[in-house]
């Protein structure tokens, strides 16, 4: 497998783990093939805009680390859960890190066919997506303002924002996680 850096592709890098310092990598590596269909599904974005990548390829030790966090953060939104509820909470929003040998899917961020991503217009600013990246609450799933009873104007903003992110994507052959808009795969 094929690992490249997506800042050679034009796109706009945020490596949220390293800012963190979670990671020592600067850099977001993705699968050759996989950077590929991002770079048409770019193409499907209105003029002017592009995807701001947080995160692509991801090993092992980062999911661990990251999957404490999610849990720590969960434990204190969550007060009143119990250690099994938590764990459900964290298992939606994170992967278990399994050991490399055992990682055979395509489609993930160990084997960089899945990204983090949003989109940002012509001068850099990210579109208004109703929550940052890696929220853990039910605001995060992908089609969250799709149903909402009375939007107000900000939720009818933040639909129309991720209606661009799913049309592009979708048309160029990746699949969404419905709890976080951000995250899309591929087994390109």
């Amino acid at each position: 497998m094929k690992f490249v850096d997506l800042q050679k592709y034009g796109f706009l890098i945020e490596p949220r783990y390293y800012f963190f310092g979670w990671t020592k990598e600067k850099r977001v590596m993705g699968r050759e093939s996989a950077v590929k269909a991002l770079l048409r599904a770019q193409k499907l974005l209105p003029a002017g805009h592009r995807f701001k990548i947080w995160d692509m390829q991801r090993p092992r030790a980062l999911q661990i680390i990251m999957r404490e966090s999610f849990r720590k953060r969960l434990e204190i939104h969550h007060p009143k859960a119990n250690k099994a509820q938590i764990e459900k909470l964290v298992n939606k929003f994170g992967a278990l890190p399994l050991p490399d040998k055992q990682v055979v899917r395509p489609d993930c961020h160990r084997n960089g066919g899945a990204v983090d991503l949003t989109i940002v217009n012509r001068n850099g600013v990210e579109l208004y997506m109703g929550t940052d990246h890696d929220d853990l609450t039910d605001r995060a799933a992908t089609r969250y303002f799709h149903n909402l009873k009375n939007p107000g104007m900000l939720d009818l903003l933040a639909k129309k924002n991720r209606n661009i992110l799913i049309r592009a994507m979708s048309k160029a052959g990746w699949d969404e996680l419905p709890a976080e808009w951000w995250h899309w795969s591929t087994v390109e």
